[in-house]
């Protein structure tokens, strides 16, 4: 009777664990079940996965997303109206898809999913939806796919789902197609926050109440302005009708931007995955037309454009382009919880990404080094042609050298620039032969040699972008625009006053031929410039080019020529950084804008420790300590442009802007940065920054996932902060 007893109680204690287990492993789906509402704001649920729940609307196909940790969400469209938007607005806030028609040569006429008749045909799939739209009233449509992933969404239009069905003789195009425009906005100062914008380094616009003070937001194109396609520039500011003295804005150098909640604890980075190449990202605070602050991608398909019937510029018309962009268009957004919802995990996340698809790989050696610059020989007018202005030989170099040597100076890196026969602006390059003036080819290889024993990395400069007029005549492969005229970049000098652009295949032709003789000669160390951080469409043989062919284009060149040689690619897009041993010239600041309210190194987060950044040239800064201390923030190594001459020799140059650049002013200041920069940057060998912010006492606190932290003090008073005394103009390392 006790064994049957022991028996049956046993049995019995195995039940009730069980059904405890049971329980447990059940508790948690029950609670989720709980927590995630069918409905928010007339969204219904349909799709989930263990981190994100996605709810869409059919008629408007908007869209909430939610963060199922959390709690948090953001919207699409526009749940409250203050009652002050007309219903070209409301369009604009709650369509999913916001495009401008173009009918004859206007491209004023908004098309979206509230105004216009619109059909709909909508599959809902396990991870999100599809959705065939067409508007009626102008013989257009496409379909937008939306799908849940692991950290956020992708909002995609595949190229060949794009039609233009209208009568030819009364024809509407597309012109643009912005994908949820709408998509984490904030009402006024309802949310506490930014928008993240990539205008140079990275800078952020509040949430704050803007009190209508801007008219204007944020709009620029990923990877610069197209020469192609736009023909008329603003008048450049110059002092005495030669010298420049407004600074031109920082470019899209990633396409990339960002919207964080932070008293929610939820943000997204978005990615522009497909279409970047004739894309512009678009921020508007509140008060630019509505009370909303917005961020969104808008993808140009067909341009207006002023053609020209003659010479005469007086005489044109307006004109449309004949064919519509090709590429799929794709915005990926990664959302981020909790405490990684600010930029810093915009950073992370972003640097994550790159490194996963293959657009980004670590480099083996990302230790610190000086760069010091040279330029070797520029050239003046003359009587007859031009001469020649030497300003810093091999020998100098090596002179140099051996002084910085001797100073413990030893890990270098150099860019030398106007080495090749006929100096600086001989372009472009289709041979190597040095120059005599700077000590000849054979120096010149010497040089490069002892160098790379010594340890030091020498690059010669090549750009393959620009071809001079007055030095070259081969003008038939030369980039003309949209209009069929040729490009002129103006440079407003004395002795070439304007460059032209080499076509892709006259560059891969040219530099095929350059790097062939110089590899030959046991040397491949280039530095790149022109098609690194230029982007056009063109005109040539009555083919029209686009963006997009003109990036794959550039892509397979340096492909190519990365297997030949290291590359080092001067203030790289972002789809050639994977090219790069070095990113040169990235700036420290944004453009500060007015409505600009935090200039922050975002760029520079992304790339520590994955590759060595080099600074825009100390020479030319005005505030130099504050300089200084954006490196030791940033991570970011320094650059000086240096010359064995007098740069008063260049007076009468095309180099005329370089105002200061001899050694013997310079040679403290590079020994000082280097002793400095390379104690701090000890510290943080191959580390990353994690997390960055700029706080209330006015000190920066860098963070990397080494556990070392720099205070950085850009005030005028000595502060305390985290029990460490942080002097004024100052930074301080902590391990």
């Amino acid at each position: 009777m006790a064994a049957k007893l022991k028996k049956f109680i046993a049995l019995l204690l195995t039940a009730v664990c069980l059904v405890t287990m049971q329980g447990l492993l059940q508790t948690p789906m029950t609670v989720r079940a709980a927590a995630i509402p069918e409905d928010i704001n007339g969204r219904k649920l349909i799709a989930e996965n263990d981190n994100y729940a996605l709810y869409m609307e059919e008629e408007l196909l908007s869209i909430v997303v939610l963060d199922k940790k959390t709690g948090a969400y953001m919207e699409s469209a526009i749940s409250y109206d203050d009652g002050k938007n007309n219903a070209t607005w409301l369009g604009t806030m709650q369509s999913a898809l916001l495009l401008t028609v173009i009918h004859g040569t206007t491209d004023s006429t908004q098309a979206d999913l509230l105004n216009d008749e619109v059909t709909r045909e909508i599959t809902y799939t396990d991870k999100g939806f599809t959705a065939k739209v067409y508007w009626t009233q102008y013989k257009f449509g496409m379909t937008l796919e939306v799908e849940l992933t692991e950290d956020g969404i992708v909002a995609r239009i595949p190229d060949d789902s794009i039609v233009e069905e209208s009568d030819p003789d009364d024809a509407y195009y597309i012109g643009s197609i912005s994908l949820y425009p709408y998509l984490g906005h904030s009402y006024m100062d309802e949310k506490e926050g930014y928008m993240f914008i990539p205008d140079g380094n990275g800078a952020l616009i509040y949430l704050d109440d803007k009190e209508g003070w801007f008219k204007n937001g944020f709009n620029r194109m990923v990877y610069g302005v197209d020469e192609g396609l736009i023909l008329t520039t603003a008048s450049a500011s110059l002092l005495w009708d030669e010298y420049d003295i407004v600074n031109e804005s920082n470019e899209i150098l990633a396409p990339i931007f960002g919207m964080a909640h932070t008293d929610d604890g939820i943000a997204y980075l978005a990615v522009i995955e497909d279409g970047a190449e004739r894309a512009s990202v678009v921020a508007s605070p509140n008060g630019v037309n509505v009370d909303y602050n917005r961020i969104y991608a808008r993808f140009t398909e067909r341009t207006v454009f002023t053609q020209y019937t003659s010479n005469n510029t007086t005489s044109s018309f307006q004109s449309v382009e004949s064919v519509r962009s090709h590429s799929d268009l794709a915005v990926r957004y990664i959302f981020l919880s909790g405490e990684d919802a600010n930029y810093s995990g915009m950073a992370n996340a972003y640097r994550d990404y790159l490194l996963k698809n293959g657009e980004l790989t670590a480099q083996k050696d990302t230790s610190y080094r000086t760069r010091v610059d040279f330029l070797g020989t520029e050239r003046e007018s003359w009587l007859v042609g031009t001469k020649s202005v030497p300003m810093t030989t091999v020998e100098d170099i090596e002179n140099i050298y051996e002084d910085l040597k001797n100073e413990d100076v030893k890990e270098l890196f150099t860019v030398y620039k106007g080495w090749q026969k006929g100096g600086l602006y001989q372009l472009p390059i289709n041979s190597y032969k040095a120059d005599s003036n700077i000590g000849g080819t054979k120096e010149l290889t010497r040089l490069m040699e002892e160098s790379e024993a010594a340890g030091i990395e020498f690059y010669l400069y090549d750009d393959l972008l620009r071809l001079n007029p007055s030095e070259n005549s081969s003008t038939f492969n030369v980039v003309k625009q949209i209009n069929r005229r040729t490009y002129k970049e103006e440079t407003h000098k004395e002795v070439y006053d304007n460059f032209l652009y080499l076509i892709p295949a006259r560059t891969e032709k040219v530099f095929g031929s350059f790097l062939k003789g110089f590899v030959k000669q046991g040397v491949d160390n280039l530095a790149i410039a022109g098609i690194s951080n230029k982007l056009y469409s063109n005109y040539y043989n009555n083919v029209f080019y686009s963006r997009y062919d003109n990036a794959e284009s550039y892509d397979r060149i340096l492909a190519s020529a990365a297997e030949d040689s290291d590359l080092v690619l001067e203030q790289p897009y972002e789809y050639l950084w994977k090219y790069s041993k070095a990113f040169l010239d990235m700036p420290l600041y944004s453009s500060s804008y007015m409505y600009e309210d935090e200039s922050i190194p975002f760029l520079s987060m992304v790339l520590k420790g994955v590759m060595p950044v080099y600074s825009e040239y100390v020479n030319f800064e005005a505030n130099k300590q504050e300089f200084f201390l954006k490196m030791v923030e940033s991570g970011t190594y320094p650059s000086f442009y240096i010359t064995q001459e007098e740069s008063s020799n260049l007076i009468y140059t095309n180099s005329s802007d370089i105002y200061s650049s001899q050694y013997s002013v310079y040679r403290d200041t590079i020994i000082q940065y280097a002793e400095e920069l390379a104690e701090v940057n000890a510290k943080v060998e191959g580390a990353h920054i994690i997390f960055h912010e700029n706080r209330d006492s006015g000190v920066t606190v860098v963070t990397y996932d080494n556990g070392v932290r720099i205070y950085i003090n850009y005030g005028e008073t000595d502060v305390d902060e985290d029990g460490h005394r942080i002097q004024s103009m100052s930074y301080e390392v902590v391990e």
